[in-house]
């Protein structure tokens, strides 16, 4: 794994504190659909910490910023197209700089395909089987040329708690588990 955090290599600490904060903000996110600006500074400044304590200094500097550009880049278009929220970036963001850019990456793909697991089970819990499918079909004529909304106010069911997929997503990483090819 790029960041050394690690369970497998012995370095327990740092994969049970990143964890935890990513706990912290899935469970703020379940219960409040937000998650506050002070625990992405604290998980973001925590894991700068770790980082330096890791690895030499213009290492560390080097794989916390490319993670977290890369945590947060990856998630600008779905923040933008109002798929995640400004938290959900934010967090992807703080991860990255716990993990570097590579294994952020693979955390945010985990974390689309169990968001989009979630989205599907929660649409047919709400919706019912054919009500999900009226609505999953009419969504190509929902959008709009030049921009706009994703889907017109009427349609919207709600809001997810990202933060959980993100979360899952975090330890399958430090597992070394992928989901679509076993374990790394």
């Amino acid at each position: 794994m790029w960041s050394g955090v690690d369970p497998v290599s012995g370095y327990w600490f740092p994969a049970i504190a990143l964890l935890g904060l990513v706990a912290v903000g899935a469970i703020w996110d379940v219960h409040r659909r937000r998650i506050p600006n002070r625990l992405m500074v604290i998980l973001a400044a925590v894991g700068l910490c770790v980082s330096l304590w890791l690895r030499p200094l213009p290492l560390a500097l080097l794989l916390s910023l490319s993670g977290f550009l890369a945590g947060g880049v990856v998630w600008l278009t779905p923040y933008l197209f109002r798929m995640v929220g400004a938290a959900d970036l934010k967090l992807a963001a703080a991860v990255g700089i716990w993990l570097g850019p590579l294994a952020v990456l693979r955390v945010s793909f985990h974390a689309a395909l169990i968001g989009g697991g979630m989205a599907l089970l929660w649409l047919v819990w709400r919706q019912g089987v054919l009500g999900s499918w009226v609505f999953v079909s009419t969504l190509p004529r929902t959008l709009r040329v030049g921009g706009g909304d994703v889907r017109p106010p009427s349609m919207s069911l709600g809001t997810l708690p990202f933060a959980v997929a993100l979360l899952i997503g975090v330890g399958l990483e430090l597992l070394g588990v992928s989901l679509v090819g076993g374990v790394r």
